[in-house]
């Protein structure tokens, strides 16, 4: 009886290590199915946006430059604006002047 017992633990563990293998690999399936479904999804929906919108693939481009005509052309002032405030707590430059 105490060598029965002995026994089927140790027969359990390469049963364990070979469901841990079936369970990584049905993960590994599951997520990159998911993944590419997913990217699949995307292309799809930001191709019929583009057709909705009549945009072409300069859609960015003539955001900048209608940007820029708002700006007078002064490229500048767009820069001055975007600049982050260096006393404002959340981008660090502070942390770094003082140390």
């Amino acid at each position: 009886m105490k060598g029965e017992a002995g026994s089927t633990l140790h027969n359990e563990k390469p049963k364990q290590e070979g469901h841990i293998w079936g369970s990584m690999r049905r993960t590994a399936f599951i997520l990159g199915s998911g993944l590419l479904l997913l990217v699949a999804f995307w292309n799809s929906v930001t191709w019929h946006l583009q057709r909705f919108w009549g945009a072409s693939g300069c859609f960015w481009q003539a955001q900048w430059e209608r940007l820029l005509s708002i700006f007078e052309e002064k490229e500048w002032i767009l820069f001055i604006l975007g600049w982050p405030d260096p006393a404002s707590p959340g981008d660090g430059i502070q942390q770094r002047v003082n140390s």
